[in-house]
């Protein structure tokens, strides 16, 4: 009997030490399953440093702006989370959406990036391209990048050379201003730069080709709706509801704070002064918008065979072709990137 008590108690104690190795073994694969995004991530990271510009594995060559100009902004490639296929709303499901939420996805005042293609108009919300920067879409029969950089509010619509190109973040700056390229998925490295407020490629074997833009309207979403009322609308990222409402970059424009101290201008305007540049026949013209907004009659400034039409709260700056009413193809952007990529640029 004994004997009997003392194998049972044996195979019980056995037992216990399974159950220990068993739940070990669990917690384990658990913890290995939690960490694998992470470690994969760690092993796959995109190229770049944070420091070196030759770590993120461009082609450097044949740059056709100065090459000191170029600096690491983030610490590797595709940190910035691009749209490759929005989701597009109308009107009625605008208002849908606003119905649903707590906080409505548009008002008024609300800033957009409208594009008008082929008789098609679209708005592109900032909370929006705050958080992607980019979104690749097609509108009127054309596929096209919208792109924002906050740190130079530069926006541009650039024409995609097929509807399958897609961009990415380089992770580096020229002149402060973001540096794209061509996404490669089978073959990554060795890839070309673009500048987003240049609409030029940068480096490699076609540096100096520009890359074709369309106009776009930085303006207030009632103003967009009421030149646009069948316009359509890119949709937010469900999950990213919480991002959206921590960037807005607002309070940057009106401190002091450079994000490249060594871009700082020592002549004209002060260096995160919102300026507009017209490219004509004779060159590269630039207004700051505290002169247009001073000189403003009803909102409205005419020179050079434009028209500027000036908004506030919040600021925005619609130019014209004062013959035609045509939308022109300005570019927008802070004092100091346009005094370090354009520094031939005629102020007024």
């Amino acid at each position: 009997m004994a004997h009997d008590l003392h194998d049972a108690g044996g195979m019980r104690l056995r037992d216990g030490w399974w159950v220990l190795v068993a739940a070990g073994l669990l917690c384990l694969l658990l913890m290995g399953w939690a960490l694998a995004p992470a470690l994969l991530r760690m092993v796959d990271r995109p190229p770049g440093d944070g420091a070196s510009i030759e770590s993120y594995e461009f082609d450097l060559s044949n740059s056709v702006i100065e090459p000191s100009l170029i600096e690491a902004a983030l610490l590797h490639r595709d940190m910035v989370p691009v749209i490759d296929a929005p989701t597009v709303l109308d009107m009625d499901e605008i208002e849908t959406l606003n119905a649903t939420r707590s906080t409505r996805y548009l008002v008024s005042k609300d800033l957009v990036i409208g594009v008008e293609i082929n008789g098609r108009a679209r708005a592109y919300p900032m909370s929006v391209l705050h958080v992607h920067e980019l979104v690749h879409d097609e509108l009127g029969g054309l596929p096209i990048l919208v792109s924002w950089h906050w740190p130079t509010a530069v926006a541009r619509v650039l024409v995609r050379d097929t509807a399958e190109s897609r961009y990415g973040i380089s992770g580096l700056v020229g002149g402060g201003n973001t540096l794209l390229y061509v996404r490669n998925p089978d073959d990554r490295g060795g890839e070309a730069l673009h500048s987003q407020f240049l609409a030029r490629t940068i480096t490699g074997p076609e540096a100096g080709d520009p890359i074709e833009t369309r106009p776009h309207l930085l303006t207030t979403w009632s103003n967009w709706k009421q030149l646009h009322p069948d316009s359509t609308v890119i949709a937010p990222d469900p999950d990213l509801k919480k991002r959206y409402k921590k960037s807005n970059p607002s309070t940057y424009y009106v401190n002091d704070t450079l994000l490249f101290p060594d871009l700082a201008p020592g002549t004209g305007p002060g260096p995160k002064a919102w300026m507009t540049l017209l490219e004509t026949d004779d060159g590269i013209h630039g207004w700051a918008w505290s002169d247009l907004q001073s000189r403003a009659e009803d909102g409205i400034v005419q020179e050079n065979g434009y028209v500027f039409r000036i908004g506030r709260d919040p600021d925005t700056i619609e130019v014209r072709d004062a013959a035609s009413g045509q939308l022109v193809d300005t570019r927008h952007g802070l004092w100091f990137s346009i005094n370090a990529l354009e520094p031939d640029v005629e102020l007024h």
